[in-house]
């Protein structure tokens, strides 16, 4: 069944609730009866065992799926788990558990006020948002590559699931090698089809990070300019960009969902237009963090002027390396700003785009530079990383208008 997707409905409804809970409250003590007592919570929503079991398979992950038996004893799928377990320990150990360890503490205050996380130029790199803001409840991410379907591993042949699985495996293993997606690369492997999108990656990262899949569902732009969700199917060809996938999920330990998007997009200012379906979309997102990381530069350069214009008009607080917003535009709009790491020149894949201004913010004796314990972007040779975190001015008209869902049709 096909409905308008409205995103915050659930935070307006709850809100209300709220409101007319604290109206019977303020009622009865006015009368002397007792006040009502509170709804139950409702329970957390079922997994769906076929989903979780797919996507628990393709990770390389055991499980006791019937439908997965004989599959988990051939050589390709069990070299492909072994290679993906022992890289996402190693990863976790270098990378993400340092990374959540240092959030913990110098992002505490983003992390409250993360309920969304916007990951724009990230594709499907999910870990590294858990890692950092793993209490947001919506987490968007988008890239150029398409969101593809997901394997039909059972009644494919053991040649075609051999196929993928050394695709994904060359996929996840030079991400957990270099914390970053080679566009390129993506694109080359999902041009031969097994591992035809990110949605496969996706449910990887999210195995991988002991996540329990409740649903997914197909995004597509409506002809009024909103926004369509259907129930997933598998897809014959790839739409026209944009268009997205959604995914409910559990957390270990978390009594609700949370929701991850991924948008195969263009953000570049001749597609992302400001009364464009993708930017009212992402317009509902209420209280927002920014975050950039091997974002190419793009940020930087005024064909990219209106997604750099959302971000700084939307966001309480922007996490990004040298790649995300200019440092200049950020001082230019008195952002408080934190420095973490150490900054070098941009390796040579990019040109024009060295900030002398945030060399010298760096060098600077009292700008108090803070270590960065983890390694992760471009410079995964040498290991010279850096991180700007930036909040936002405390005027009132700096602060980011937060809008409600649209009516319904």
């Amino acid at each position: 069944m096909r409905k308008t997707l409205v995103l915050a409905a659930a935070l307006v409804i709850a809100a209300g609730a709220c409101r007319r809970d604290g109206a019977s409250a303020a009622a009865s003590a006015r009368s002397g009866e007792p006040a009502p007592l509170p709804a139950p919570a409702a329970a957390p929503p079922a997994i769906d065992p076929a989903l979780d079991d797919l996507f628990a398979f393709s990770a390389g992950l055991p499980g006791e799926s019937p439908a997965y038996a004989d599959l988990r004893e051939e050589p390709a799928w069990r070299e492909f788990a072994d290679l993906a377990g022992k890289g996402w320990k190693d990863f976790y150990a270098a990378v993400l558990g340092p990374m959540d360890a240092w959030a913990a503490g110098k992002l505490w205050e983003a992390r409250e006020r993360a309920a969304a996380l916007f990951y724009p130029f990230g594709g499907p790199d999910l870990s590294t948002a858990q890692a950092l803001f793993p209490g947001a409840t919506t987490t968007v991410l988008m890239g150029l590559e398409p969101v593809g379907n997901l394997p039909d591993l059972v009644r494919s042949s053991p040649e075609w699931r051999a196929e993928f699985f050394a695709d994904l495996g060359a996929l996840t293993s030079d991400f957990l090698k270099r914390g970053y997606f080679i566009t390129m690369r993506m694109m080359d492997t999902y041009t031969r089809a097994r591992v035809d999108g990110a949605l496969p990656v996706i449910g990887f990262f999210l195995k991988r990070g002991g996540c329990s899949v409740v649903d997914v569902r197909r995004l597509a732009p409506d002809e009024n300019g909103g926004w369509i969700e259907t129930p997933y199917e598998r897809l014959a060809k790839r739409p026209h960009r944009p268009y997205g996938v959604r995914i409910d999920y559990l957390r270990p330990g978390d009594p609700a969902p949370k929701t991850v998007y991924y948008f195969s997009c263009d953000l570049e200012n001749k597609a992302f237009t400001e009364d464009s379906p993708l930017h009212r979309f992402f317009m509902g997102l209420g209280s927002m963090t920014t975050f950039v990381k091997s974002g190419s530069y793009l940020l930087h350069w005024s064909n990219f002027s209106t997604v750099r214009r959302f971000i700084l008009d939307r966001s309480w607080f922007l996490l990004q390396d040298d790649t995300g917003i200019s440092y200049r535009v950020l001082k230019n709009q008195d952002w408080g700003i934190r420095l973490f790491g150490r900054y070098a020149t941009p390796v040579k894949d990019f040109t024009n785009v060295e900030q002398m201004d945030l060399r010298a913010a760096y060098e600077d004796p009292e700008a108090k530079v803070e270590p960065l314990p983890f390694h992760f972007g471009y410079r995964w040779v040498t290991r010279v990383d850096n991180l700007l975190l930036a909040k936002r001015p405390r005027r009132p008209y700096k602060a980011p208008v937060v809008k409600g869902p649209p009516a319904l049709p």
